[in-house]
């Protein structure tokens, strides 16, 4: 399944209307000391279309606050495999990512074989942020 169809299949289990459509996709690659700053998702033509956030690897720290940088923000902890969805209102608050967490000594990656290594070891250092948007409106 392509990542386009794997964002329109987790759209329609979530109940948004069946027009979405993947046009364009950001890969965000993060170490350790990497941060996201503070910062709006406002320059699709629609707003309403959802926003797919996918993350992979670390664990990190994602703030949203209001429409205003005075708005004080929200804290969620975001683990591999984590999604958050944003549409509407939410794409026009401010968020980012202030925080990448070192992982803890328990925590790791089951993988089968030894041909897994490279990317388990990738992974341990590294978070990955897929996002998938629909950039214009669906005629």
């Amino acid at each position: 399944m392509d990542l386009s169809k794997l964002s329109k299949t987790i759209i329609k289990l979530l109940g948004f209307p069946d027009e979405f459509m993947a046009e364009a996709a950001i890969v965000n690659f993060y170490h350790p000391s990497s941060t996201l700053s503070g910062h709006t998702d406002h320059s699709e033509y629609n707003l309403s279309a959802p926003l797919l956030s996918i993350s992979f690897g670390l664990s990190a720290i994602f703030l949203i606050g209001g429409r205003s940088l005075e708005d004080k923000p929200v804290a969620i902890l975001l683990r591999s495999g984590d999604t958050i969805i944003m549409s509407k209102e939410s794409r026009l608050c401010y968020h980012g990512v202030p925080k990448v967490l070192l992982p803890k000594n328990d925590q790791h990656f089951n993988y089968d074989n030894e041909l897994e290594e490279p990317f388990k070891s990738y992974m341990q250092v590294t978070r990955i942020n897929i996002n998938v948007r629909q950039v214009n409106n669906v005629v």
